[in-house]
């Protein structure tokens, strides 16, 4: 083999060392502000309470209405004024009739300033706190997109710092405007900053790991998303300004722009643009950390694979719809994805519907059992044959449990009722974790890997374009308090079936079939079998001592499959132990 065609970069760093911890906790930081970021609209935009507006309508003349007209009217405006009305005037005329009083003038009377109360997003203007989200979402497929594209010209370590820098500037300038429209256009631009630090961290981890460690970097990424939110409910809580919140998560990136001097960049895109000595000081570096051993001519192999990385031209977007794969698998993955995402972020902003005031035990709640969702699906990875079909099941499970909460007794939302609601928002969000596990770590493997770059930007693509439209569920709740959550729980199972679909294409070939729990009988019968053949027919074993034949039979192993299969082939007379089949071949330990 030539010494072009070994990946030296793997064979100097490893696949996993002390080298390589120290980027990955760095950028898995990264996470923790990107999630407080996306959350955050659950503390800057609480829902008013009963009494905190106040609805002054424009002028008019209720006497002279009610006596020219000899019919009955109501008054219908904003539910605050709505209810005070039916107390006072409605009750005094005795008036049914429906007529329109708009608000000249909205008094909020609340102790914590937040998005509401700072743009009036009530009544009509409710749905612009979903279109403030929306636009995060927007940012986050802008981003995404102009990632891929400034890779091809910008190092992945700087492109993660540019991302740092345009956060902290654009997220402090959200926090700081004083109208709805710049507030959402700097949403947005904080959300694509957010997007290209941490698409770079990614691309970087990719590189810098290999094998089961890439597996466990790629499935535990995720893990500093759910402390985030874990973390988000105390810091809430020293800010009665939503202003001072947005600035707070902005400023907290200063100390990762500190910490980016330690974060390596990726070596294979230095080789890839000819930048040969910064990977080969990376490489040198990560060989010392590491305590690996160095070809002496490494510069040499380090400038031969970087002429082989370069001359592979990138996969295009139309290469991946090819018929290689089929199109319906190609099809499933991108319906799975952009159903998981939408749980994933819309379970998370739907817990304001359960009260605001457990609205910060609500939200660590739920982050907890995100974390241990992720743990269920890095063992559905590591330890079972059809991770796939484990997950889908697992989705299709919590989706039609969820359908149990309209079976729950109407009565007061107190702290009882939202309890019980909140354990199928636990299920959803648990389950729907352990797919977001298996789906980031597994959905290369349906592509050559020249291909898995590409299919992942546009599985990843269509998931965002999703998200843009989904925060609209959450107005659904004037409807129904639990249309939302139902809604929620259809996409769930639909999608758990499509991965189970998916199943049939795609399984780990690493872990052989479970086979039955052998019986002691049925062992002792099928290991006497066995050593009987050994001692009688084995020309190798038959010129030995008695002393080294027992030696030679307790040292005897076999695999629980070739017990098995000693029931379905005996063995003819005078079959020697070469001619036995290939299964039943002996292990010595």
């Amino acid at each position: 083999m030539s010494s072009s065609s070994v990946d030296i970069v793997q064979h100097v760093s490893g696949n996993f060392g002390r080298w390589q911890l120290r980027s990955i906790l760095l950028i898995f930081l990264c996470k923790i502000p990107t999630a407080w970021f996306m959350a955050c609209i659950i503390y800057t935009a609480p829902y008013p309470q009963r009494g905190e507006l106040v609805c002054r309508p424009a002028a008019w003349n209720a006497t002279q209405t009610h006596r020219s007209t000899d019919r009955l009217f109501s008054v219908q405006v904003c539910n605050a004024y709505a209810q005070t009305l039916s107390r006072s005037f409605v009750a005094r005329w005795n008036v049914s009739q429906t007529v329109t009083l708009p608000c000249e003038k909205i008094e909020h009377h609340t102790e914590y300033k937040s998005l509401i109360t700072q743009f009036d997003l009530i009544c009509s203007r409710r749905v612009l706190v979903a279109v403030t989200q929306s636009f995060h979402a927007l940012g986050a497929l802008i981003g995404g997109l102009l990632a891929y594209q400034a890779l091809r010209t910008i190092s992945p370590r700087r492109l993660m710092l540019l991302g740092m820098l345009g956060q902290i500037f654009c997220g402090n300038l959200t926090g700081l405007v004083d109208t709805y429209q710049l507030h959402i256009y700097f949403r947005c631009l904080t959300s694509l900053c957010c997007t290209l630090m941490y698409s770079a961290g990614l691309f970087i981890l990719n590189d810098i790991t290999a094998g089961k460690a890439r597996i466990l970097v790629t499935t535990l990424s995720e893990l500093f998303w759910s402390i985030g939110l874990v973390l988000l409910p105390a810091i809430s809580i020293y800010f009665d300004d939503w202003n001072h919140l947005y600035i707070a998560i902005s400023s907290s990136l200063l100390v990762l722009v500190w910490l980016h001097r330690w974060i390596t960049d990726a070596p294979r895109w230095l080789l890839r643009h000819q930048r040969v000595e910064p990977a080969l000081r990376l490489l040198l570096e990560s060989a010392t950390l590491n305590n690996r051993m160095l070809p002496l001519t490494l510069d040499v192999q380090l400038t031969q694979y970087a002429a082989t990385l370069s001359a592979m031209k990138p996969a295009g977007y139309c290469q991946i719809w090819d018929k290689e794969t089929k199109r319906k698998q190609l099809i499933y993955i991108h319906f799975i994805w952009g159903c998981a995402q939408v749980l994933y972020n819309i379970i998370l902003l739907m817990i304001r519907s359960l009260g605001d005031s457990q609205v910060h035990v609500n939200t660590a709640a739920l982050a907890f059992a995100e974390m241990l969702g992720l743990f269920m699906g890095l063992y559905f990875i590591l330890y079972t044959r059809r991770y796939w079909r484990w997950a889908g099941t697992l989705m299709i499970f919590a989706g039609l449990c969820t359908y149990l909460v309209w079976l729950l007794p109407e009565s007061e939302r107190n702290s009882r009722r939202v309890g019980l609601e909140l354990i199928f928002w636990l299920l959803l969000k648990f389950a729907n974790a352990a797919s977001i596990a298996v789906l980031s770590t597994c959905t290369g493997e349906i592509v050559s890997p020249a291909k898995r770059g590409i299919l992942m930007l546009s599985v990843l693509s269509f998931a965002r374009l999703c998200l843009v439209f989904s925060p609209l569920l959450s107005t659904l709740t004037v409807v129904h308090r639990l249309l939302p959550i139902t809604i929620i729980a259809t996409l769930g199972w639909i999608y758990g079936l499509v991965m189970r679909l998916l199943n049939r294409y795609y399984w780990s070939t690493e872990h052989s079939h479970m086979d039955q729990v052998l019986t002691p009988q049925t062992y002792r019968r099928n290991s006497a079998v066995i050593l009987s053949r050994c001692s009688t027919d084995s020309s190798d074993v038959s010129s030995y001592s008695n002393e080294l034949k027992r030696s030679f039979k307790q040292n005897m192993a076999v695999s629980i499959a070739e017990l098995w299969h000693i029931n379905y082939s005996a063995k003819p007379e005078g079959t020697t132990q070469e001619e036995l089949p290939k299964s039943q071949s002996l292990h010595s330990i």
